[in-house]
């Protein structure tokens, strides 16, 4: 469309391109700047991103949605841009450039088995807060996850849940918070190794439930099974 102005950054080998409205040029920037940095830090933390470019879209729409090498980002985050990170502009932008590994490169059933990405995808949000605004990061916890008080099983179809919000708060908030608690107990080191292997060992393939935790197993001896049974309805 020729309403769009374009502008691009590289990161390394990958052209980052953002398509923003004439009258939101600062969020089309923003936008363009913390896809560019989480690709970098992503690609650093689970490998390279596979594609040559990557595409932001703020869109005529209420929400962020993800395809492979492309986004689209709500107009209404552009428009509450405040100059700061603690915003969905940022987080937003961050959470559908990780879907590049979890969805893009590890496939999964987003209808089966949806926590599979989005509570990835919404835990890589906190990754990228703590290694680039560290300040925010009570912040991040407190607008994204606390705020809204999730209930629920994390490992329920997009047709278990009554509506939006009860899949939302269940999947990608309580998702969140299960990966926090995990990689409380495993620690860091065998945390990230964990999912760096598992970007690997799924890579342009679909995971699973039980792949996903028999590759845990792997590199985390301790027992999870309590853990595991607060958030998940089986443990395979």
């Amino acid at each position: 469309s020729d309403i769009y102005v374009v502008i691009s950054d590289t990161v390394g080998t990958v052209t980052v391109l953002s398509y923003a409205y004439p009258f939101a040029l600062t969020g089309g920037e923003v936008a363009l700047r913390e896809t560019a940095s989480a690709l970098s830090l992503y690609s650093d933390l689970f490998g390279p991103y596979p594609l040559e470019s990557l595409t932001v879209v703020e869109a005529d729409f209420l929400d962020g949605m993800e395809y492979e090498g492309l986004y689209f980002l709500s107009y209404g985050f552009y428009n509450t841009y405040d100059g700061t990170p603690n915003g969905y502009l940022t987080a937003i932008a961050v959470h559908e450039t990780a879907h590049q590994w979890w969805y893009g490169m590890v496939g999964n059933d987003q209808a089966i088995e949806p926590w599979l990405d989005e509570a990835l995808c919404t835990y890589m949000e906190r990754i990228y807060y703590e290694r680039i605004y560290p300040e925010a990061v009570d912040w991040w916890w407190a607008a994204r996850i606390d705020y809204f008080q999730p209930v629920g099983l994390v490992d329920g179809t997009i047709y278990d849940y009554q509506g939006f919000v009860p899949y939302r708060n269940a999947v990608y908030l309580r998702g969140a918070q299960f990966l926090e608690e995990l990689r409380g107990q495993m620690g860091d080191e065998a945390f990230f190794a964990f999912l760096r292997d598992y970007a690997t060992r799924y890579a342009h393939e679909q995971a699973t439930k039980a792949g996903f935790f028999a590759l845990l197993s792997e590199h985390y001896k301790g027992d999870i099974t309590g853990l595991a049974g607060e958030y998940y309805g089986t443990i395979p």
